[in-house]
């Protein structure tokens, strides 16, 4: 992207002082031409360029320059380097992103200002979807934020899945992960390491006392290591008949329970095949679907799904 390329330019020139455009078309990865083209562009939205011919000519800054990225905040910048990952949104950082952006904006050419600005208008990313959650969502965002920047321990109030109240807990953050639309804090509780889904953290109370954080952690392998421990294989494959020969709104409510991508036998009979973690989820979206399909396998689904409508059955009675 060009608006990238001249705030690298001007990153290389203050660092070497004197560059050639050979050299920077170089470092660039783009052509002599190129590199005066966007010199043009520099000059033209006021960056105080100069140039010098002869043998060890090249393109120079006027000394003392100081470009507006050098008055960004630090959560700014931390806005800045996470604006590529779409987290920035619901999570306090959209206001410091657009003050950063103003900032860079104003040493770039007018027309790349427009171009930015013109996107900006026409273009919405929205990670919450139709059914977005409020500002509230994440009361203790902030300061899980701060605790995991800063390195600093915290108390939790937390409350894990199908829990009906939240237990306390003193952790040592690693880190924070974006997964799908949640959010969740990696830390050690007793030298352990686990993930805390953020919006179930009821209480954040940071104590500043040093994060017991390896030097040498490295958050990717503790991510995939947790996720690997969670990783189940399947606990059964389910066989099913469509009777009516219409499978979408069949794979509509497998598809939702199942651990793998449903395979249909367009037959007749028409069959499905698929993967879940457990019985009671099936049976849930299968009671849903009525006469519309028939269990084939396994037996035990069978008997419990026959047991579950039964006494639905005789409750309605």
């Amino acid at each position: 992207m060009r608006a990238d390329r001249l705030l690298q330019i001007t990153t290389l020139l203050r660092v070497h002082g004197r560059m050639t455009a050979t050299e920077l078309a170089e470092r660039l990865e783009v052509t002599p031409r190129t590199v005066l083209r966007d010199m043009e562009a520099l000059s033209a939205a006021g960056v105080p360029l100069y140039a010098e011919r002869g043998r060890h000519g090249g393109f120079a800054l006027l000394p003392g320059y100081r470009p507006a990225t050098e008055d960004l905040t630090a959560v700014e910048i931390q806005a800045l380097l996470l604006s590529n990952t779409g987290a920035i949104g619901g999570i306090g950082l959209d206001a410091p992103l657009r003050t950063a952006l103003r900032k860079v904006s104003t040493r770039l050419a007018p027309d790349l200002v427009d171009a930015a600005e013109r996107a900006a208008e026409r273009i919405l990313v929205d990670q919450a979807g139709w059914f977005g959650r409020g500002d509230d969502a994440m009361p203790c965002f902030d300061t899980v934020r701060r605790a995991a920047l800063g390195d600093h321990r915290l108390r939790l109030g937390y409350r894990p899945r199908n829990a009906t109240r939240a237990s306390t807990r003193t952790v040592d953050p690693y880190g924070l992960l974006q997964a799908g639309r949640s959010w969740y804090l990696i830390a050690a509780h007793r030298g352990r390491p686990h993930t805390y889904r953020v919006d179930r953290i009821e209480r954040a109370e940071p104590l500043y006392e040093p994060s017991a954080r390896p030097a040498d952690l490295d958050l990717v392998a503790v991510w995939e290591r947790l996720r690997g421990e969670w990783s189940r294989p399947p606990e059964l494959t389910v066989r099913v008949e469509v009777t009516d020969g219409r499978p979408n709104e069949a794979l509509i409510m497998l598809g939702s329970v199942g651990s793998s991508v449903p395979r249909i036998t367009p037959g007749p009979p028409m069959i499905m095949e698929l993967e879940v973690l457990s019985v009671r989820t099936a049976v849930a979206a299968l009671a849903g679907l009525g006469t519309r399909v028939r269990v084939l396998d396994p037996p035990e689904l069978i008997i419990r799904l026959h047991t579950t409508l039964t006494e639905t059955a005789a409750l309605y009675a």
